[in-house]
C-alpha cells in the first residue's frame, strides 16, 4: 500500500514525527542518528526487548551479562615497604585466572628469606599468590572463584629489604573495582 501511495507523489512523513498532541518526538533530522525526544527536545530513554538475533539491539542487562565474563586485569606496583595495599573490591562470581608478580627496575637490596609478597583477601592473605622470588618473574595459575564479595589486598613483608619494587598483575573475569 505504501508503494502505491508513493506513486501519487506523496513523500511519506517529515524528519520529525510527533507522537500524539504535544507528545514525544522521533527525530531523524540527522541522517546517521535517530533520536527519541520529549516535547521540549530533551533526549528520552526508550525500552527495547532483549535481542535474539545478531542484528538486534541488546538491553543493558544482556550487555552486562556478556561483558562481565570478559578477561580483564588489574595492575598495581608495590614497594619493599608498602605493607598492606588494597587492590579493590571483588564481586561475587568473579573468577581469578592467575597472578603475575615481577620485580621492576632495580634490585631488592637486602632481601632475605623473610621478604615476601602475598596476594589474597580478608579470609586468606595468600589465597591468590605467595612465594615472591626477587630474582625472577613469578606467575601462578590461581583458578579461584569468589562466591561472595570480598576485598583483594597485596601484603609486602619487608624482611631485610631496604629498596625494591614489584608489579603485581591479577587476571580475572568478573568485577574488581
Amino acid at each position: 500500500m505504501v508503494d502505491s501511495v508513493k506513486q501519487y507523489n506523496l513523500a511519506g512523513v517529515a524528519a520529525n514525527v510527533e507522537l500524539g498532541k504535544q507528545g514525544p518526538v522521533i527525530d531523524a533530522s540527522n541522517t546517521s542518528v535517530i533520536a527519541f525526544k520529549d516535547k521540549i527536545g530533551d533526549l528520552e530513554a526508550i525500552a527495547i526487548a532483549e535481542g535474539s538475533d545478531a542484528t538486534h539491539g541488546v538491553t543493558l542487562n544482556q550487555l552486562n551479562a556478556i561483558s562481565g565474563n570478559a578477561l580483564s586485569y588489574v595492575a598495581t606496583t608495590v614497594n619493599y615497604n608498602s605493607g598492606n595495599v588494597v587492590v579493590g573490591n571483588v564481586s561475587a562470581n568473579t573468577f581469578i585466572h592467575g597472578v603475575n608478580v615481577e620485580k621492576t627496575a632495580g634490585n631488592w637490596t637486602g632481601a632475605d628469606a623473610n621478604t615476601e609478597i602475598t596476594v589474597g583477601d580478608a579470609g586468606n592473605a595468600s589465597r591468590l599468590f605467595s612465594g615472591f622470588d626477587v630474582s625472577a618473574q613469578s606467575t601462578v595459575d590461581t583458578k579461584y572463584e569468589y562466591t561472595t564479595s570480598d576485598t583483594i589486598s597485596i601484603t609486602v613483608t619487608q624482611g631485610g629489604a631496604s629498596a625494591g619494587s614489584a608489579k603485581v598483575i591479577i587476571w580475572y573475569s568478573g568485577t574488581i573495582n
